[in-house]
Formats: C-alpha cells, sequence, structure tokens
C-alpha cells in the first residue's frame, strides 16, 4: 500500500535533547503545520521515537512527544465534525519500515483519528523470571 504524498502530511519533529529554548517552538510548529494541513483536507501523521514516549530518551523528549500525543488527541476530538484525521505513529530504532507502511495505512483511512498507533517492540515490555 502506498501513499499518495498530496493526501497526507507527515511531521516527524526530532529530538530537542536537553535544549529546553527548543521545546515551544516545536510544539508550536507542529500544531499550526498539522491544523493547516487539516484545514486543508489532508490527513496528518506524527511520527514520533517511542521509546521518548515511555521515557527512555531525555526528560525533555519525553515532554515534547507527550506533548504532541496531546496535541493529536486534541485535534481529533476538535476534527470529528469536519472529518479531521490525525494520528501519532510510534517506532524505535529499526522500526523505519513499519512506520512507513503505518503512515501508508492512515494515508488511505479517514475513519482512524486521535490514536495513538505503535509500531515494533520498543513499547513492549521486559518480561521477568
Amino acid at each position: 500500500m502506498s501513499a499518495d504524498p498530496g493526501t497526507i502530511l507527515v511531521l516527524r519533529p526530532g529530538s530537542v535533547g536537553d535544549d529546553l529554548d527548543a521545546v515551544a517552538p516545536v510544539l508550536t510548529g507542529a500544531f499550526v503545520a498539522a491544523r493547516e494541513g487539516l484545514e486543508a483536507g489532508r490527513r496528518v501523521a506524527v511520527v514520533v521515537d517511542a521509546r521518548d514516549l515511555l521515557g527512555q530518551g531525555s526528560p525533555v523528549d519525553a515532554a515534547v512527544a507527550t506533548g504532541l500525543l496531546g496535541m493529536v488527541r486534541a485535534l481529533g476530538i476538535e476534527g470529528v465534525k469536519p472529518g479531521w484525521s490525525i494520528n501519532v505513529v510510534a517506532g524505535g530504532e529499526g522500526d523505519e519500515g513499519a512506520v512507513e507502511e503505518t503512515v501508508a495505512m492512515l494515508a488511505g483511512s479517514s475513519s482512524i483519528t486521535g490514536q495513538l498507533v505503535q509500531v515494533g517492540g520498543a513499547n513492549l515490555g521486559k518480561v521477568v523470571p
């Protein structure tokens, strides 16, 4: 399944490391881009590192990732009536193919919105004997 590039806007905010001053511009930029894409009738996928959602990276990257997830959920609720579709795709290192496949799937679906779609094994827990 391949996505028409005009169908879905893919946002990939990068790591901010420990730069607190980068948080607001990243979140604001993502919000503005997502809102413009949705209002133009495009679907939106925000790609984040699953490790950041689990708090396994820097605390600032975790704050950005969870802020983006909150934004997606809020826009998903706000956009039910106009039919917006916006979701988060979270994958870890080595999951690039699964992330792209999931983005392509979301490009073809208008019924999924406000969801966190986790791919790969980064979100799996460790079995303790």
